[in-house]
């Protein structure tokens, strides 16, 4: 769903997240992959934002680009995308 929803506050907040990210890794980023080095209560909370991104192939520079391409490729959000393409309750409004 490339680009769809993308309404000025929508982009407000991509980009404040983004913000966020680069200056974690940024801050950070010696000391591990994640956005405080070491995995944290922040990558759980921000896998679902890393996966929303993906879908809505959002264009992410510098170390938030790296950081939601490393998180994707975790083998545990693997794990989540795969039980998520296997559910077959769907909502068609939100389907491509």
């Amino acid at each position: 769903m490339p680009g769809r929803g993308r309404t000025p506050e929508v982009l407000a907040e991509i980009s404040r997240i983004q913000a966020i990210w680069n200056d974690c890794r940024a801050r950070f980023g010696a000391a591990g992959p994640f956005l405080y080095g070491g995995f944290s209560a922040a990558d759980a909370m921000y896998a679902p934002v890393v996966s929303r991104f993906h879908t809505y192939e959002v264009e992410l520079k510098g170390g938030a680009r790296e950081y939601a391409e490393f998180m994707y490729a975790l083998a545990p959000m693997q794990e989540w995308i795969t039980g998520a393409n296997a559910e077959t309750e769907v909502i068609s409004e939100y389907e491509p």
